[in-house]
């Protein structure tokens, strides 16, 4: 494994058919993909479905996270759980950034 500076990745945005405002560095793309996230004010996902999972887990901020018909609050310590094909959503809806580490957890094939 190699070892690096988080400071030293460059921010970029992510998933821009899908999202505005959301900017992430990228620690591991291999079997699991980890992103720090981080949502600017007033930022969002769109509703969508993806073929892989996700785990999300809050570290700072105020936003919400929509999967299927349940709506959850995130803030720090909330740790959202979304399976391969599940139609979500998540945003911003604080006057700081939103933040989170994201694992795109793979479908089965």
């Amino acid at each position: 494994m190699k070892d690096f500076e988080i400071e030293s990745v460059e921010w970029k945005p992510v998933r821009p058919d899908v999202a505005q405002g959301v900017f992430g560095k990228t620690i591991l793309d291999e079997h699991v993909k980890v992103v720090v996230t981080r949502l600017i004010p007033g930022a969002k996902f769109v509703l969508h479905r993806d073929k892989y999972g996700h785990l999300l887990y809050f570290t700072g901020g105020e936003g919400y996270v929509r999967v299927g018909d349940r709506q959850i609050v995130a803030h720090p310590g909330v740790v959202v759980r979304i399976m391969p094909g599940e139609e979500h959503e998540y945003g911003n809806t604080g006057s700081d950034e939103l933040t989170l580490i994201s694992l795109n957890l793979p479908g089965s094939e």
